[in-house]
């Protein structure tokens, strides 16, 4: 091995744009407790998100798919990689936010496209253009409002 070859590898690798890495992921117990005793919920009847809107600048993303709900590990891991493939594509809308997803019992029959399609709606109302949008048409009433008055 060459100097300049363990050199290298103690530098840090380039961040994939569309990489999983550890600073994306929720890690600890106690950021899902953070995200489950703050975040709102929302759901259909494939998944349950608990999302949390908090000041850092990263989106984060916490699994938990219960044995309970779906008895076979091939089945949770389908899940699990769907939603993280869902979460990588969308983690740039969803900065500042943190995500706790789990499964419905009926996501164990649904095809990946139909899974994926109410993922990813229930990931764009965390979406920071969905609360800009929000925010902006909120101040429309309000404006609209005081000149009525």
């Amino acid at each position: 091995m060459q100097p300049s070859e363990s050199i290298s590898r103690l530098q840090p690798s380039r961040e994939k744009p569309l990489g999983f890495s550890r600073d994306k992921r929720l890690l600890t117990g106690k950021a899902y407790k953070q995200v489950f005793d703050q975040a709102r919920r929302v759901g259909n009847p494939y998944w349950t998100v608990y999302g949390w809107r908090h000041k850092e600048a990263k989106a984060e993303l916490g699994l938990a798919i219960a044995k309970k709900t779906l008895r076979r590990a091939h089945e949770r891991n389908r899940l699990k990689r769907l939603a993280r493939e869902t979460f990588r594509h969308m983690h740039t809308d969803l900065l500042g936010v943190s995500v706790v997803v789990m499964a419905g019992k009926s996501a164990q029959s649904a095809d990946n496209a139909t899974l994926v399609a109410h993922l990813i709606k229930l990931f764009n109302l965390f979406t920071v253009r969905r609360s800009v949008d929000s925010i902006a048409q909120s101040s429309q009433q309000t404006q609209s409002q005081s000149l009525i008055s």
